[in-house]
């Protein structure tokens, strides 16, 4: 029994001791020309910011988030979510829009708010 404890602590000790020695994988830098992000990555990795969509409307209307595709029926509404600076597309045509056209921004101060449109 005794000879087994040495052994798991003498096996353990020495893979303490490596995971110490060996660099982590996060702290290596990559080789090679590094290329500029993309203007999108960076509205991704910021805080998500859930809204309501509510259609006034009396026909369903298409909204396009992020490059999905939702639809919202009449006089019902839809919860997004989505971080800060991304744009809310209208996928149909509406009354004061037209496909295609940005319906709306999402902003920090909009977490929790119902955004209507027909």
């Amino acid at each position: 029994m005794l000879r087994i404890t040495r052994t798991f602590a003498s096996s353990l000790a020495v893979l303490l001791i490596a995971g110490a020695m060996a660099p982590p994988a996060a702290n290596a830098w990559p080789m090679g020309k590094r290329t500029p992000p993309e203007p999108g990555a960076a509205q991704s990795q910021g805080a998500r910011i859930s809204v309501q969509v509510y259609n006034k409307g009396q026909m369903s209307q298409n909204i396009k988030v992020e490059g999905q595709i939702y639809t919202v029926q009449p006089h019902q509404s839809l919860t997004i979510k989505a971080a800060a600076g991304t744009a809310v597309y209208a996928d149909s045509t509406g009354k004061g829009f037209s496909k295609g056209d940005v319906l709306f921004t999402l902003a920090p101060a909009m977490k929790g708010a119902t955004v209507s449109f027909n």
